[in-house]
């Protein structure tokens, strides 16, 4: 069974922007961080830890995955960073998530001279009884998707299926009986036609 939460982190420096993600031990998230058109040049990264109060203090956010390629996946252990330039954001996929990556992480735009921006995530994983059960999270801030269960899927793709497959059989089963009833009239004549003839 999956668990899709669908969250957007929009980055705008002076404002506040922050998310709650909850992430499967075992399975993977999706954290996507809108950013301002002007900056679509500018390195991003994803780092651990507090937002920096200074400019370029890094002591304050351990870097995870950084890069200047833009419209291409970049990957880095765990960590994969893909910067969609004509949709302004940037996506962060962390892979086998553990209870230990539980905590406060920062999308950040590298902005030079300027104090970098930064949208904060709060990740929190758990562990799940069942081994199946994978959460891949996305998370660009401000709008959230109700999470999309598989067995309810599953279920619904199972109930179509039933409906199609009794539409058929009764198509069948209809041509069928008019195929039956066509012979029966045949024969019926042939029968009515031969005793007159004799």
């Amino acid at each position: 069974m999956k668990i899709i939460w669908t969250f957007t982190l929009l980055m705008i420096p002076g404002v506040v922007s922050s998310i709650s993600v909850t992430g499967y031990s075992g399975g993977e998230v999706n954290i996507t961080c809108k950013y301002n058109k002007e900056y679509t040049a500018n390195a991003k990264y994803f780092c651990r830890g507090k937002k920096p109060d200074k400019v370029k203090n890094y002591l304050w956010c351990s870097e995870l995955i950084k890069t200047y390629e833009k419209d291409k996946w970049v990957h880095s252990g765990r960590f994969s960073l893909y910067d969609d330039t004509r949709a302004i954001v940037f996506t962060v996929t962390m892979r086998n998530l553990s209870e230990r990556d539980s905590g406060t992480y920062q999308c950040g735009v590298d902005r030079t001279t300027k104090k970098d921006s930064y949208a904060e995530v709060k990740l929190n994983v758990i562990t799940e009884r069942n081994e199946h059960q994978t959460t891949s999270a996305e998370s660009p801030l401000i709008t959230s998707s109700s999470p999309v269960t598989g067995s309810s899927l599953i279920i619904s793709v199972s109930v179509l299926l039933l409906l199609i497959i009794t539409v058929i059989l009764l198509v069948i089963v209809t041509l069928w009986r008019r195929r039956q009833s066509h012979t029966v009239k045949l024969l019926l004549l042939y029968t009515l036609t031969h005793f007159y003839l004799l």
